[in-house]
């Protein structure tokens, strides 16, 4: 019999690639990780793992493993779900994770219309970016997430979860106010804007790569003068004068700033906000609440 602890920690492995990453988001350290992976492989008696330096490889019946855990665990949270919805009651507490800009262009207005129609939920509101919130959530550490993936990027890992997009934006290039070098009909093109300063985010690495990337079709690297994870900062210095952005248009429709917003010429650059959960939960009436109240707030954003 396999213990389903111990099932999770194998699918976080496959999930991260290291020891050390799957230790990090499940919260335990490296060497609990490894002691209850040994007994995994000690219950499943066959061979689990092939050590390739500092990786575990999984064997192919590791790899049957992680497919059923999927299935298993996503059977467990729909039982828990189903559970739930007996009581045909919306009480308790719902923890929601969600990146800044969704926090308060969604979240918030989520949250208070929870407040108004179901008293006796508590919506928990945690700021967190994609990538954790996703951990998080297939840990049972957050109940709901709102996570962004862009176009140029691959797709966010969704094993354990589904995700449900409410938002496609563009990405829009912010330039000073009077800034015309490089404008053709409404957009700018990218080889116009090779000696411009850029203004990137600090921790966004996604963005960041997507700017990479798009300066790079162009034949060149940006020159990254200044970074900040506040985007009100990143505006204020594209108004002073200081540089150029790359940044959503949610972030901007939230924020008074006084530069020039232009699409980028011949180039489709989008941001997809999506409600993610984990599989199997949405039966949960505390759960489905949130997501109603979600849907909702990007219906009228």
């Amino acid at each position: 019999m396999f213990e389903v602890r111990r099932l999770r920690l194998l699918r976080e492995l496959a999930a991260h690639g290291t020891v050390a990453a799957a230790a990090e988001a499940c919260a335990l350290t490296p060497s609990a990780v490894s002691q209850q992976l040994s007994l995994l492989e000690r219950e499943a008696r066959t061979p689990l793992f092939v050590r390739d330096g500092r990786r575990l490889l999984l064997t192919e019946a590791a790899k049957v493993l992680v497919a059923h855990t999927e299935i298993i665990l996503a059977q467990l949270e729909r039982a828990r779900a189903e559970v739930s919805a007996l009581e045909n009651r919306v009480q308790g507490t719902v923890r929601l994770a969600a990146f800044p800009s969704a926090a308060s262009a969604l979240a918030a207005p989520a949250i208070a219309a929870c407040q108004a129609y179901h008293p006796d939920l508590n919506v928990e509101l945690i700021e967190e970016e994609p990538a954790q919130s996703l951990v998080d959530l297939r840990m049972r550490r957050t109940d709901v997430a709102l996570v962004y993936e862009y176009n140029l990027l691959p797709r966010l890992p969704q094993s354990g979860v589904e995700l449900e997009a409410v938002i496609q934006e563009p990405l829009l290039l912010a330039l000073p106010r009077g800034h015309t070098r490089g404008e053709t009909e409404g957009a700018y093109t990218m080889e116009a804007l090779r000696e411009e300063r850029w203004i990137a985010p600090r921790r966004d690495d996604s963005l960041r790569t997507v700017l990479e990337r798009v300066c790079a079709s162009a034949g060149f690297d940006p020159r990254l003068d200044y970074t900040s994870d506040d985007y009100s900062v990143v505006l204020a210095l594209v108004q002073a004068g200081l540089g150029v952005s790359l940044v959503p248009r949610l972030v901007v429709e939230q924020l008074s700033a006084d530069v020039t917003l232009r699409p980028v010429e011949n180039l489709r650059l989008t941001r997809t906000v999506s409600i993610a959960k984990r599989a199997g939960s949405a039966a949960d009436p505390v759960i489905n609440a949130l997501v109603l109240g979600l849907r909702r707030a990007a219906r009228q954003g």
